[in-house]
């Protein structure tokens, strides 16, 4: 996907960062240039402003997201942010320009929006991954794993424990953030959920919040279409303790479907979460 001197654009397409998030944009763009000698081009719209409504209004931040579409010299593009406003964008955005692109988009939380947008009305295959990762906690393991996935094209292979088997545990992968993959719900935005995969995580939430975003997502069809599900990490319930009662919700409705249920530890909000792909066909 990425050779040492490609460009990738760096891109805000939800909530903007903060002034003081610079150091971490600028640390990052100094890592993949020494280490990969990848040069990022930076969207207008990164930061937070004054006027929200003028400077990051929704077509503004499209319209930059559009331009790293419309760039040859971008390979990929990276969002780093997150938060609560991707879907406002979604009108805006020109899809036959973004699947002619061909180029992956890389984000998670809030964009998930975004990449289940991309994927169901173009075919183009994304990541669920933040690449501010590179600069935390886990650098020196997120930089193998930047070159593992993104410059040497390795086949993921991730660990996943098995909740649920049956004959077949195959499907493209959609999905990602619960709460954020629900706004789509209603719309064209919405991959069909037949014969797919579902990856599901979630950074708040206590037990009763996921258990309505399952009904959710039972009450529109997506439970009982899809192939099975992989569960992420649910930060909120796990530092309470109380993880275990996602994968009994869980349980039931794919008992209910006879479907396959799968849970890993390496995608969620977490500094050592992987590069996980999205539109890609998995098979168990």
């Amino acid at each position: 996907m990425l050779k040492k001197g490609d460009s990738i654009g760096l891109v805000a397409c939800s909530n903007g960062r903060g002034r003081e998030n610079a150091g971490d944009i600028t640390r990052l763009e100094e890592l993949l240039l020494n280490y990969f000698s990848i040069e990022c081009v930076r969207a207008s719209t990164i930061f937070k402003v004054e006027n929200e409504r003028m400077d990051r209004s929704a077509s503004k931040r499209a319209e930059e997201l559009m331009k790293l579409y419309q760039n040859p010299e971008i390979k990929a593009i990276f969002d780093i942010s997150g938060g609560d406003v991707a879907n406002e964008i979604l009108p805006y955005l020109d899809f036959e320009i973004i699947r002619k692109a061909n180029k992956p988009f890389v984000g998670y939380s809030d964009l998930t929006v975004v990449l289940n947008a991309v994927w169901a009305n173009t075919g183009v295959e994304g990541y669920n991954y933040q690449i501010l990762h590179l600069t935390g906690s886990e650098s020196k393991f997120q930089l193998e794993q930047f070159k593992k996935v993104f410059l040497d094209g390795e086949k993921p292979v991730f660990p996943y424990e098995i909740l649920r088997k049956v004959t077949k545990m195959r499907g493209e992968v959609i999905g990602g953030n619960i709460r954020c993959l629900l706004k789509l719900a209603g719309t064209r935005y919405l991959p069909d959920p037949a014969g797919k995969t579902i990856l599901l995580e979630a950074m708040s939430g206590n037990r009763n919040k996921i258990a309505t975003y399952f009904a959710q997502l039972d009450q529109i069809g997506y439970l009982e279409h899809a192939n099975g599900i992989i569960l992420g990490t649910f930060s909120e319930l796990e530092k309470s303790g109380r993880r275990q009662e996602v994968d009994e919700i869980a349980q039931m409705y794919m008992e209910r479907y006879n479907k396959f249920l799968l849970k890993t530890t390496v995608v969620g909000h977490n500094d050592n979460a992987w590069p996980f792909p999205l539109g890609k066909i998995l098979e168990f």
